[in-house]
């Protein structure tokens, strides 16, 4: 549940470069350029030059873009190829970002834990053998642990696998099945967020030990619990019970620390995880994700705090957030502000080698026949329709296009004002390389 069905995680595929053509180059020998010729001319003069035809032929991608701002009350955008720019419009305004703010959570989450990083749930006891007094399950925030009933609601880390290896340590017989999730505060929700988020499971209660992002189903419909740590406990309880574990209760509590470990289940890679929050625009995910930031670089598993570092490492990397502000990391909160400036910072952050699956994961198509030109991160909320991705196939843009206000209901008009931006991008081509038009091939040798 819980915005795994969202429109929101709207978006396109950048398609892979095209194989190059055969060499067809001369026999060696029969074709030489002299070392004056103007197809030695060094990148630095030539680069401008191609940069110089590029601006002027992008003057209808821009018309087209201004022409779609007119839907709307406010409106950003701006279209660069590497420090071109290609098309823009109030580059530096502050606009309420929707879900493309899970970018930012994504390239700081990606920069400081790194991609291959694996949540490890645990198991802890203080004693050993078939019967142990109390067993602690400690919440290290992987978003994605579920039980077999939603393990088909997208990546999963699932409970079952903690259950075996709880049994394949030979325990037989628990006093208290103990939930510890003091790696995060328990503010469940951000104070400002609407009600209504809620009541539509958009998002569920957060936490550093939550199964099945804190849904149950009750009576066949699913409902948010109110103490996800606990609800954990008890799915647990009833695994291991399966499994022939007697389990007498289950409870909260600390794990002390002369606790050692009996048994962990470990999540997929970060980099599975970000791609799949962005292609489903998962709320909770990106608010967790926000709360281990916290922890690791201000030592606090607080939203606050989470969205100081994300802040915090985009900076390290380059990327000023201008003052705007930050509220939570899912883009819920309509007082999140970022201009379509910094969203295209972050998305060139992808040219780094330790970030280019930054890039690398940016979901689908929202066209309805798109030909995987275009790859990005789409959202949307009341009076709001946002895409940031990149475009082109061989030479490839970045983009951010955020509209506010004028935005009509029901929700499936903003994705199809996306449509709309990413049929614009994907229609533009770029002209060729200056040397190839204004510069003649070289003479046969001796002529």
């Amino acid at each position: 549940m819980l915005l795994l069905l969202v429109a929101a995680g709207v978006f396109g595929a950048l398609a892979v470069r095209e194989p190059a053509a055969p060499d067809e180059r001369p026999a060696a020998g029969a074709l030489a350029s002299p070392a004056w010729s103007a197809r030695r001319v060094p990148g630095a003069i030539v680069d401008p030059m191609t940069a110089v035809r590029e601006v002027a032929s992008a003057d209808g991608l821009q018309q087209a873009l201004d022409a779609e701002a007119l839907r709307y009350d406010r409106v950003c955008f701006v279209v660069r190829r590497g420090a071109t720019v290609l098309a823009s419009r109030n580059a530096a305004a502050g606009l309420i970002p929707a879900s493309t703010q899970k970018l930012l959570v994504s390239a700081a989450a990606l920069a400081s834990l790194g991609p291959g990083f694996r949540f490890e749930t645990r198991a802890v006891a203080t004693g050993t053998g078939p019967a142990i007094d109390r067993l602690i399950v400690v919440g290290s925030g992987d978003p994605v642990i579920r039980t077999a009933p939603f393990v088909d609601q997208g990546i999963s880390t699932p409970l079952d696998g903690l259950a075996d290896a709880i049994v394949a340590a030979g325990v037989r017989r628990v006093g208290t099945l103990v939930a510890d999730d003091g790696r995060y505060d328990r503010q469940r929700y951000v104070p400002t967020w609407k009600p209504a988020y809620r009541e539509d499971l958009d998002v569920g209660p957060l936490g550093a030990l939550v199964v099945d992002q804190g849904v149950t189903l009750a009576s066949g419909k699913p409902a948010l619990v109110d103490d996800p740590a606990r609800q954990l406990a008890d799915d647990l309880a009833e695994l291991l019970q399966a499994r022939g574990v007697t389990v007498d209760d289950t409870g909260r509590g600390s794990a002390p620390g002369d606790a050692s470990t009996v048994a962990t289940v470990t999540s997929q890679p970060l980099e599975t995880i970000v791609g799949w929050m962005l292609a489903v625009s998962d709320n909770s995910t990106a608010e967790l994700l926000t709360k281990e930031l916290g922890v690791r670089l201000r030592d606090e598993g607080s939203t606050t705090a989470g969205t100081a570092a994300v802040r915090e490492v985009l900076g390290r990397l380059g990327v000023t957030l201008a003052g705007e502000p930050t509220v939570d990391g899912s883009g819920l909160d309509r007082d999140n502000r970022l201009t379509c400036g910094d969203l295209a910072a972050v998305l060139a952050l992808g040219d780094r080698p330790d970030l280019h699956v930054l890039r690398d994961v940016l979901p689908g198509d929202p066209r309805p026949n798109g030909d995987g030109t275009v790859r990005a991160k789409g959202g949307y909320l009341d009076d709001v329709t946002a895409l940031a991705g990149v475009a082109g196939r061989d030479q490839p843009m970045l983009f951010a296009f955020v509209a506010n206000g004028g935005v009509p209901k029901p929700s499936q008009n903003a994705v199809v004002g996306m449509r709309r931006v990413a049929d614009l991008l994907a229609a533009y081509r770029p002209p060729e390389r200056v040397p190839d038009a204004l510069v003649p091939g070289p003479l046969p040798v001796g002529r």
